[in-house]
């Protein structure tokens, strides 16, 4: 593991190096979905599967190597080989009881609060969208809603200048938060204030607006390790086997001017469930 100082230092350069909430991208990508911690799968991705990656967050907590992972992971968006997306466990409200905060603790010691500060601030800078090939579109959680609730346009969420640490920021938090759902507008979220569930209307209307063709997210647990939503519009994948999920088939997507997703443990095409009952 790198030294306390080379750790600050490497998070410096990652908040240097980010300039935008939404950046756009172009070629072909191998996404990859939550990974909390676990760096045996994430070994294997940088094995099996080509760079760039695209990483849709949630890089910390329940698994036990969720420093390697996000060093390793900054390390790949400071060479140009990743874009690198914030889920909604790069946070504080999620890294106390979450457990990267203890994690940090054990492994550098005394410094941990400071070092700790770094990296909540460098989380508050990563990119919350990308588009790919400016037909695809790839977040964490989901599309965010207006108090109206009608869906968020990219250009707002550029304009955003809250409180992103936490965030409070309600387009952030719901970028983070939110998930799809049968419904067909929108729902209150089980995951608590703040978070909505978006129907396939919202969907529609959200890919209309910015002519893309499909949108992947992590966020939403699924053992399969991946699902589709409203018609195959939205894809799910889910990477980890770590802790709580040691059960999963983890899933990658090869992202380019379509999604497609493979089973990483027999590199084939993988069948997606439609929609599936994931509260």
């Amino acid at each position: 593991m790198a030294s306390v100082e080379a750790l600050v230092d490497l998070l410096a350069k990652v908040r240097e190096k980010t300039r935008s909430l939404v950046v756009e991208v172009e070629g072909r990508f191998t996404a990859v979905g939550d990974i909390h911690g676990d760096y045996k799968t994430l070994s294997q991705i940088f094995d099996e599967w080509e760079s760039p990656y695209l990483f849709l967050g949630d890089y910390v907590d329940r698994g036990d190597m969720g420093l390697e992972v996000v060093v390793e992971v900054f390390k790949l968006y400071l060479e140009g080989k990743a874009v690198v997306l914030r889920g909604n466990h790069e946070s504080p409200i999620m890294n106390i009881d979450g457990g990267f905060l203890d994690e940090l603790c054990e492994k550098i010691g005394s410094k941990c609060g400071a070092v700790y500060k770094e990296f909540k601030k460098t989380f508050a800078a990563l990119p919350l969208v990308a588009v790919i090939n400016k037909r695809v579109m790839a977040f964490h959680g989901g599309i965010p809603l207006r108090d109206d609730m009608t869906p968020v346009s990219l250009e707002e969420v550029r304009k955003i200048n809250g409180d992103l640490i936490t965030p409070t920021d309600p387009i952030a938090f719901q970028i983070l938060w939110n998930d799809p759902c049968l419904c067909e507008t929108y729902a209150p979220s089980p995951r608590g204030p703040g978070a909505w569930l978006f129907g396939r209307k919202i969907t529609n209307e959200f890919c209309v607006k910015h002519d893309v063709v499909a949108l992947i997210r992590g966020h939403t647990f699924v053992p399969t390790g991946c699902a589709t939503h409203h018609g195959g519009a939205i894809i799910t994948i889910f990477t980890s086997t770590a802790g709580p999920y040691r059960k999963t088939r983890p899933k990658i997507a090869i992202v380019g001017e379509k999604v497609e997703v493979y089973d990483m443990a027999t590199k084939d095409p993988a069948k997606c469930p439609e929609d599936p009952d994931v509260f």
